[in-house]
């Protein structure tokens, strides 16, 4: 019995710590300046667009088991009331193969729904969650608009026995406490709001608010899903006509772990392709490309390496994103209106 019982504590001791040292970091993406909604449910809606956006992410190369991320996320604002005129823009009317990115509007108030889904894995656990959301913007100045969001949705987190590796495989105190399918589901909010202009960006926003305690199986495991905090701010520097230059900051903090900085810049050429780097505080360097492609898609890849002591076994971590931007037909009757009307007033200054 005392044998049991002290089997019991090692397993449960080892479950917790693994779930705490998890929990204590949700997903991270080296793209997360160029989205910000991905960390913020207040800053969807910033252009006159639809966006939508998969990306994947995998960790640890190196290691079997290593951390590997998947999360698909759209966002776009929508007519509050009957009646109200479409709020999304033309876009890429042309049809441009290169074409220009959406820019970001102010001075006027805005509706914005959206939603995520992902998967995070890391060894025999799994989370996998959805949110929606919602926001409203309202202009603080001709040249500055503020707004506020929150997120909703449901997680379920899973330990895959078949993941676990025993020394003694025919551990009966494994097998009567933890079963098949150790799985919990739970609710979750996450809320924030931003600040921003046609080249300024800060938001701060806050996830897991809840703060829900890990249960497997009925059991009580002493770990919880910590809340985190994250505040994004970056700023657009024209160096010439077709030149850009976006230093961003992004501070994660959570309890009982070490604040994590990112810190770095992008350089945007006509609006259409970028290059970035940036630093992790941990030592990590990530390296990105991206560019707006033929119909409205645009891709963007990144590459993190460890600058520690895991740089030769990690073999690096790699990040795809592709991504889709919907905006409004190309209204021929207006442009037919606007063009009668400019020809009438070209009639009227000739006499």
């Amino acid at each position: 019995m005392k044998n049991m019982i002290l089997k019991s504590v090692l397993v449960f001791t080892a479950v917790s710590t693994v779930i705490s040292i998890n929990a204590q970091q949700e997903y991270q993406f080296a793209n997360s300046a160029f989205n910000p909604y991905l960390l913020n449910p207040a800053a969807g809606g910033m252009t006159d667009v639809m966006q939508f956006e998969i990306t994947s992410r995998s960790q640890w190369l190196g290691y079997d088991g290593g951390p590997r991320t998947f999360l698909a996320s759209g966002n776009s604002q929508f007519a509050f009331k009957k009646g109200e005129k479409n709020v999304l823009g033309e876009f890429n009317v042309k049809d441009e193969k290169l074409f220009e990115g959406p820019k970001v509007t102010i001075a006027k108030k805005k509706h914005v729904v959206g939603g995520k889904i992902w998967n995070d894995n890391i060894g025999p656990f799994s989370k996998t969650s959805f949110q929606g959301s919602y926001a409203y913007h309202l202009p603080l100045s001709k040249k500055l608009n503020f707004g506020v969001g929150i997120g909703l949705g449901m997680s379920n987190f899973s330990l895959d026995q078949n993941k676990v590796h025993l020394y003694q495989t025919d551990d009966n105190t494994y097998n009567q406490f933890l079963g098949n399918s150790s799985q919990q589901n739970l609710g979750d909010a996450q809320a924030g709001f931003v600040v921003y202009g046609e080249k300024f960006y800060f938001g701060f926003s806050s996830s897991q608010i809840l703060k829900n305690s890990v249960v497997l199986n009925s059991i009580m495991t002493g770990s919880n899903f910590n809340r985190h905090y994250f505040t994004m701010m970056k700023y657009k520097f024209a160096l010439t006509k077709t030149l850009n230059l976006e230093p961003s900051l992004i501070v994660k903090s959570v309890s009982s772990s070490p604040l994590s900085i990112d810190f770095g810049a992008r350089i945007i050429t006509k609006n259409r392709s970028w290059a970035s780097l940036q630093y992790r505080s941990g030592n990590s360097l990530i390296f990105q490309v991206g560019s707006n492609l033929l119909k409205n898609l645009y891709i963007c890849y990144a590459y993190e390496q460890s600058t520690g002591k895991l740089r030769v076994a990690s073999n690096g971590t790699h990040e795809i994103q592709l991504g889709f931007y919907l905006g409004k037909n190309r209204n021929m009757e207006d442009e037919l209106k606007d063009g009668k009307k400019k020809e009438e007033k070209t009639q009227e200054n000739k006499q």
